[in-house]
């Protein structure tokens, strides 16, 4: 973090990633309690500078719920990851999840969207391809949007106003095609089944952030599309395909950028989706 000039992480899993595979709820819960125990104790010499996100068990919404409270209000921590994948076959807009959803406002708890490259959960597209490369391609990308219409299209932030979900780790490009999408489906009464007081556009600015690769070339673009705030970023360390060191300059360095639009992309944004002060 030195190195690239970074003040401040929030830390995702790797392997994390695919405890939602686990089949057993007990087991689930009790994974999540001792890596969020872990995590906690890993950040604890840097306050200022480390931030853990907690995992939580999707496997039973009470033990999510649960371990919801306590990473809020034992451990300290902002906000928790998902995998965007269906568990138990219900998609994040399931009635199932209203309570986890309520007790995401009223702990003002952020929830990143995190897909992993494989690990035993439902992906959309895979059994299409054999390689590796193009799983990893379609899983990512393809997954998050089927998640950002579950939450956007189908209601959640509709009817929690006050949530703060974050789509990461997907590239950032699809994001204004499938809004537009959405918009003009809400816009055409003879597809417009979805129940929505807001345009799909108008909810991803009241409740959503969505990640971007500093290489993308469309962020310059879409930082005016859908505002600077808005977006989020990642180094992906220690990840062969990360971008370190040198991510922050990879933003830092675009001619095109406004100093306050490079503000709001590299520090603006995260403090956003937080609820940083």
């Amino acid at each position: 973090m030195d190195l690239d000039g970074i003040d401040a992480a929030f830390l995702y899993p790797s392997i994390g990633l695919f405890s939602g595979a686990v089949q057993d709820p007990g087991l689930a819960a009790a994974m999540c309690r001792a890596y969020n125990r872990w995590l906690a104790d890993y950040c604890k010499p840097y306050p200022d500078r480390l931030f853990g996100v907690a995992m939580l068990p999707m496997q039973s919404i009470p033990f999510a719920i649960e371990e919801m409270r306590f990473a809020r209000k034992e451990l300290g921590m902002r906000g928790g990851f998902l995998r965007p994948n269906p568990y138990n076959g219900r998609m994040l807009h399931h009635p199932d999840y209203a309570p986890f959803w309520k007790e995401v406002e009223e702990l003002d708890f952020s929830i990143g969207l995190h897909e992993g490259a494989s690990g035993g959960m439902p992906q959309v597209g895979v059994d299409r391809f054999a390689n590796r490369g193009a799983r990893h391609i379609i899983s990512h990308t393809m997954e998050m949007m089927l998640a950002a219409m579950s939450v956007i299209w189908e209601g959640v932030c509709d009817r929690y106003p006050k949530v703060r979900i974050g789509f990461m780790e997907s590239g950032g490009g699809w994001i204004a095609p499938w809004l537009d999408r959405m918009n003009r489906h809400f816009d055409d009464r003879g597809f417009n089944d979805s129940g929505l007081t807001m345009r799909p556009s108008e909810l991803f600015q009241r409740n959503c952030w969505i990640s971007f690769e500093p290489v993308e070339g469309s962020l310059s673009v879409l930082a005016d599309y859908i505002g600077p705030h808005k977006i989020l970023w990642a180094t992906d360390y220690p990840h062969p395909d990360g971008f370190f060191p040198g991510a922050p300059k990879l933003i830092a360095d675009r001619p095109e950028l406004s100093a306050e639009t490079k503000r709001q992309i590299l520090a603006g944004g995260a403090k956003g989706f937080y609820g940083l002060k």
